[in-house]
This record gives structure tokens, sequence and C-alpha cells, in this order.
């Protein structure tokens, strides 16, 4: 019962509330991870069980892969698909314009962290105090993004279609895949790219296909879920 479980984790449920499901059906005494997802978001849930939860820092991945759809014209408070919409514009980017904008996304690029998270602000989750209505200034952070590219908007309803999940492609819609640093916000990169257009966006759809060497197209489903795809600590 010692190993690691490459999980797909599906949108609408939280990290922890899918480790759970997986520790109660495959009766696992002690099970981590390397790294949460957002609950709307979907895609690659490292799972460590056993022994394998003491190995977080040797198996530590120091970049991560995800693929984004942007929304453009709206911006929500939790910047993705679960918040309510608070800033609306009518700039709709060119694909010329995203393009051009792109080449500034790599390198070193100061993000503000989401204040729908849960990084702690005085001793409390900044996602407790947004819920509350207590205003507050989210810190912010220096992150290193590898690749930041623009992929046809036809290959996000394939991408979901092969994790059994549907998503109603909007027109003012551009999807991409972001190579970066663990630790990045992706909704947050996304606000500084509309930043950047002139206009506002919101990430309604966010895939995290790698981490480290474990891909998406390894991972096992949610509810399909077994012992067997439990690898071996040996085998690590």
């Amino acid at each position: 019962m010692d190993g690691i479980i490459n999980l797909c984790k599906p949108r609408g449920i939280s990290s922890f509330r899918a480790l759970s499901i997986v520790k109660r059906r495959l009766n696992l005494k002690k099970v981590g991870h390397l790294g949460t997802l957002d609950p709307a978001a979907c895609g690659v849930l490292v799972l460590l069980c056993g022994r394998a939860t003491k190995l977080t820092n040797q198996l530590h991945a120091p970049t991560k892969v995800y693929r984004t759809l942007l929304i453009w014209g709206e911006e929500t408070e939790t910047l993705d698909s679960e918040g309510a919409v608070v800033a609306k514009s009518d700039v709709i980017p060119t694909t010329d314009e995203i393009v051009v904008a792109l080449t500034k996304m790599v390198g070193e690029i100061q993000i503000e962290v989401p204040k729908f998270s849960a990084v702690h602000i005085q001793g409390k989750r900044a996602y407790e105090l947004a819920r509350q209505g207590i205003d507050f200034v989210p810190p912010t952070k220096t992150v290193v993004v590898k690749r930041f590219e623009m992929l046809p908007v036809e290959q996000c309803e394939r991408d979901l279609a092969a994790l059994g999940e549907s998503f109603q492609l909007p027109a003012n819609a551009s999807y991409f895949e972001i190579e970066c640093q663990t630790g990045t916000y992706i909704r947050s990169l996304a606000k500084v790219l509309a930043t950047r257009l002139n206009t506002v966006a919101t990430a309604a759809v966010i895939i995290r296909t790698r981490v480290g060497e474990f891909t998406l197209a390894d991972a096992c489903l949610l509810d399909k879920v077994q012992l067997g795809d439990l690898k071996p600590l040996e085998e690590v």
C-alpha cells in the first residue's frame, strides 16, 4: 500500500474531497499529495500513499503544465468559473494581439495571489476573508513561466471530452498551454495577460496536464480508480 497514484481530479470537487474518496475506496491509511488543484480545475493530482508521503521533498516537481480556456470580456470574483462576474469589457483581443502579448508572458512574471485562494492572511485563509466580504490586499509573488502558447480553441472540447467533461465554448474565448513554476496561479496569469491586452478575462477551464514526470495521459479517473493504479514505491 506504499506508492503513488496519478489521479485525474474532475472539475467541481476539491482536491481533498478527491483524496478522501480514493482513501476510503482503496482502504488506504495515509494519503498525501504533490500539490492541490482548485475545485474548478481538473487534471493531474499526484497522490502519495503510505510511506510515499515521506518523499514529498524528493518527488517535488519544479514545473507543471496547464491548459486553460480564457473567456475575454468578463472577470469573476474568483477569476475562474465558480465566481460571480464583477467586471466587464467590450475589448476582445484579436489573435495577432494575443500572440504579441504572449511574447512578454515568458520569464519572471509578477502575479497577485487570488483573493479566493488558500494563502494565509492575518492568520486566516484568504478565501475565508473574501467570503465574509472583508476587504484586504492580496500578496504578490514572482513566478517563472517557461512557455505560454496559444492552442486552437477546439482543442479544449477534445481535451475535456477525453476526461468525460464538457463545456459550451463561447465565441469570445482562447485556449492556451502554459509550462510554469510550481506555485503559479493560472487564474492570476490570465489576469496579467488580460490587463496587458487592456481587457478582462476569466479562466473558465483549467486542466493540469503534467506534474513533473506524471502526465494526464497516464492518469486514472476518479470513478474508476483501483489498487492496480497504485505505482509501488520501488518503481518510483
